[in-house]
């Protein structure tokens, strides 16, 4: 029985994700996911009853009886996206299609969990149809809870993700901030990447996301990807001081020939950052110097960081929502 239950679960995530597209009748689901026409009336009538989706009129006729066709209910259940950068909260509030109901920013002039808590009882009171919290972390985590940071020492060993849930109620879930954007870089590739690593400069210093297979990849205590920490001269130093007279070439090919040497990625996804601001190319060419042509890897500069952080938020939140359905 837990087993039917659970296909059910992922039968009816494989239908909203088609859903999100536009307006579909049942048969046109169908063939979509590759469900059964029974299967999929059955979720469909389900989803139509509890009001998360609605009939949306009939196709065309072909001849035959024209088919009911059914939309989802965007704002059916809404998500709670979360992140911490230094001294500033940023957060939005979206539907079923990730499309931001409301923003904003907040300074956090002291503990940030105050002000975290009072967000979560403002927003919790305003959108009753919420469903999940994600939160983004400029700093070290595992299993959502703080191992290191630099700008908020009294939220080290705190659980994240349990203060998220006790204070909200509702399924919650921390990340460090780059296994989220690598997250949502690979939610917008089609096919997701085989290997890929995204590396950001913040003002919290360097760090990367790494995406294997598809998914991605936050090592046996959510370690990979702290780049502050490859034996490179005065890289700690450089996550204090901002890279000051730091040679950003040298200094980002030795971090992709690691990353070559050690997980092979096709491609490594470089976010705009004045750091590199003219010095792609030279960084391809010190690369190509320090690797056998088959391994490196595609350089690729980006400028959708927050694009990309905010679809791995939103991701994140739509899974924790459909893993407690």
């Amino acid at each position: 029985m837990a087993d039917a239950g659970l296909l059910r679960q992922e039968n009816t995530a494989l239908l909203r994700r088609a859903m999100q597209d536009g307006v579909f009748s049942k048969n046109e689901l169908a063939r979509q996911t590759g469900l059964s026409f029974p299967t999929v009336g059955r979720i469909i009538d389900d989803m139509v009853e509890r009001g998360e989706a609605r009939e949306a009129g009939v196709a065309a006729s072909t001849g035959g009886r024209c088919a009911m066709r059914y939309e989802l209910d965007m704002h059916y259940r809404l998500f709670l996206c979360l992140r911490l950068e230094q001294d500033t909260l940023h957060w939005f509030v979206c539907g079923l299609d990730g499309v931001p109901l409301e923003q904003g920013e907040e300074t956090c002039p002291g503990d940030v969990r105050e002000l975290l808590d009072t967000l979560l009882m403002r927003v919790r009171a305003r959108y009753p149809q919420l469903a999940s919290v994600a939160f983004g972390f400029a700093g070290a985590m595992h299993d959502g809870v703080v191992m290191e940071c630099f700008c908020y020492p009294e939220l080290r060993g705190v659980s994240l993700s349990t203060h998220l849930h006790d204070k909200s109620g509702l399924p919650s879930a921390a990340a460090r901030d780059m296994q989220i954007v690598a997250a949502g870089y690979a939610a917008q590739c089609s096919p997701a990447p085989r290997a890929a690593v995204c590396i950001y400069i913040g003002r919290m210093g360097a760090g990367a996301g790494i995406v294997l297979d598809g998914k991605v990849w936050s090592g046996a205590a959510g370690f990979a990807g702290e780049l502050h920490f490859l034996p490179i001269e005065h890289n700690m130093e450089y996550a204090q001081t901002h890279f000051a007279d730091a040679d950003m070439t040298a200094y980002m090919a030795q971090v992709i020939c690691a990353c070559g040497a050690l997980i092979n990625p096709d491609r490594v996804v470089l976010y705009t950052d004045p750091l590199f601001r003219n010095r792609v190319e030279d960084i391809r060419a010190a690369c190509a110097r320090m690797l056998p042509p088959h391994a490196v890897p595609e350089i690729e500069l980006s400028r959708t960081f927050t694009e990309d952080y905010d679809r791995g938020l939103f991701t994140m939140a739509r899974d924790l929502m459909e893993g407690n359905a």
